[in-house]
């Protein structure tokens, strides 16, 4: 642990260094009065192991691209050793060629060849950590790395590496319990982390930036870790009372299943160490999110009428409108509730515009994948035949998560995600996150953000949506050229009630009101 805290002391501490063109102090700098890690920056100050620059400032902002970052790895690290590398993006002539080639030799840049990996962006959170795990040979940890609210979105490649990080206490993520993998690191992020190294450190060198061979990097202590049990009560203190959960949350559902994960790891020695009301408030909380969790499979709560009311005064299509009926035709024969289907379609369709990588013709409602795509491009998408197809097909698709069988032939990708190991065991919408997509309030966003306004939508007259339903298939279906035609439908649509027009799809208004000034 000692030589790894070492090496991790000087990568952090060069990072900072190498980017100062000068010897400056910068206990007084301008640009840090207001900051956020003035604290950090001025601790670092104070022991005169920071540099700024001659302008007086720190420039906590400012970003590393990742080829600066090789070379300060491999600097620190000592490697020389290259390897053969062939990316589109790095020529012989770049300055960073041999940086890119001994990180390859040593091992942490995982690109393979062919390929391009960008080495004048800047580099990411996620990208450092997986960085100084690999090179400081952190054990990967991805349990600790599912503390972090957004862990779905960590790349698969670092998702071990920022656990360890986490479990070290170098990076812990910010205030709102996100690690935000995909975001470019500072100076500042840089001097917090040195900050947290360095905090029982011995005693520092003062090291000028033109003066950096021969460097004697002192032993750091390791920042003290608290125990899983420690860990466990923290988490506890941190959920809200039961009095306070009206409905479910994203950051405390994730806390208390983080929670739930640490208690059941602990052993017989440690769970003694747990208070009885820790671990009675777990038990409770985990009740009250249970209680509130709406069942895939159920029986509607909506009308058929009641749905397509709601998707109209969203501002749906009517390609979207036409398909309710279908939507609670297979909820019949599956017995999965066909309002909470619906209104996924809404999320993933956008009420049927299709304004994502999805288009209109490919009839997919639920943004179901081929059976090995490579993205997240246009054909990276199935493609059904029909829309009631495409109903069918995101009703078989849910079945694999709640455990229905398919009705029909499946779709191929049905028979590649049929085989994870969850399959069958996810029975609320509530736990759709981090599973259908990597956002974890994914399923929570259908509840919130749709269910619950449908079913305050009022169910309107059936002949009132009758008339706006037939007027729009007229409309949808009139030739331009027909203007005897055109002029009915213009005629019939002027004679509908206040409350007819506003069960009229926006499209089919649009409509209308080009074919009347044509």
């Amino acid at each position: 642990m000692k030589n790894r805290t070492k090496k991790i002391l000087s990568i952090l501490f060069m990072s900072l260094m190498i980017f100062s063109n000068g010897t400056t102090s910068f206990a007084g700098a301008s640009d840090i009065v207001n900051h956020w890690a003035k604290a950090d920056i001025l601790y670092l100050s104070q022991k005169d192991i920071m540099k700024g620059y001659p302008d007086g400032t720190f420039k906590p902002n400012n970003y590393i691209k990742k080829a600066e970052f090789y070379k300060i790895i491999n600097g620190i690290m000592g490697y020389s050793e290259t390897a053969e590398i062939n990316f589109l993006d790095v020529n012989k002539g770049n300055w960073f060629y041999d940086e890119v080639a001994k990180g390859v030799k040593a091992g942490y840049i995982l690109e393979k060849e062919g390929q391009n990996i960008l080495p004048n962006t800047y580099i990411t959170r996620e990208e450092v950590a997986r960085i100084v795990g690999i090179t400081c040979g952190l054990e990967e940890d991805i349990f600790s790395a599912s503390y972090f609210l957004d862990h779905s979105e960590i790349d698969n490649l670092s998702l071990g590496y920022v656990g360890a990080i986490k479990n070290v206490g170098y990076m812990t993520g910010y205030p709102d319990g996100t690690f935000g993998p995909k975001k470019q690191i500072t100076r500042a992020e840089s001097a917090k982390i040195l900050a947290n190294i360095s905090k029982n450190m011995i005693q520092t060198p003062e090291i000028k930036p033109e003066d950096n061979t021969n460097i004697e990097w002192y032993y750091v202590e390791p920042v003290k870790q608290i125990s899983k049990d420690e860990e466990f009560i923290k988490l506890i203190k941190e959920l809200p009372n039961l009095s306070e959960i009206n409905e479910i949350t994203v950051e405390t559902k994730t806390k208390t299943e983080n929670a739930r994960k640490l208690f059941d790891g602990l052993s017989d020695v440690e769970k003694v160490n747990v208070p009885q009301g820790d671990i009675d408030k777990l038990l409770k909380v985990e009740g009250k999110i249970q209680s509130l969790k709406i069942p895939i499979k159920s029986r509607t709560k909506a009308t058929v009428e009641q749905g397509q009311a709601w998707a109209i005064k969203k501002g749906a299509h009517k390609r979207f409108v036409d398909a309710a009926p279908i939507y609670w035709q297979y909820g019949e024969l599956t017995g999965m509730n066909p309002e909470i289907l619906y209104i996924q379609a809404a999320k993933e369709t956008n009420f049927g515009k299709y304004t994502g990588a999805v288009r209109p013709e490919m009839n997919n409602w639920a943004g179901i994948k081929i059976l090995n795509p490579i993205g997240d491009r246009t054909e990276d998408h199935e493609i059904f035949l029909t829309p009631e197809d495409g109903v069918r097909g995101h009703f078989n698709h849910m079945g694999i998560y709640c455990g229905v069988a398919p009705i029909g032939e499946p779709h191929p990708r049905w028979y590649k995600t049929n085989t994870v190991k969850w399959a069958g065991t996810i029975q609320y919408v509530e736990d759709l996150g981090g599973l259908w997509a990597p956002n974890r309030d994914y399923g929570i966003s259908i509840v919130r953000d749709y269910l619950n306004d449908l079913y305050k939508t009022a169910v309107p007259s059936q002949e009132d949506l009758y008339k706006a339903l037939q007027l729009s298939n007229k409309v949808d279906e009139v030739a331009e050229d027909d203007i005897f035609e055109v002029t009915e439908i213009i005629s019939e649509y002027d004679g509908l009630t206040y409350a007819q027009k506003t069960l009229v799809p926006y499209n089919i208004k649009d409509r209308v009101e080009q074919l009347r000034r044509e």
